[in-house]
């Protein structure tokens, strides 16, 4: 049986949602795990809104009625 093993071990510094928020899909292609504190659901709502009209994704806003 093989096991996985990750080609790097490093973690990235927090340094509040703002600046991080993006992190993870910033590292992806260096094959980098991250973690990210959900703090600001509003927030992390226009960072959806913008990757999807980015990579041109199906997007469907969640309001606060749906929370």
């Amino acid at each position: 049986m093989t096991t996985f093993k990750p080609l790097h071990t490093f973690h990235i510094l927090v340094m509040g949602l703002p600046y991080t928020i993006d992190s993870p899909i910033r590292v992806v292609k260096y094959g980098t795990s991250s973690v990210v504190s959900i703090m600001d659901d509003e927030l992390i709502e226009k960072m959806n809104a913008f990757y999807c009209k980015k990579f041109d994704l199906r997007y469907q806003e969640i309001t606060r009625k749906n929370t």
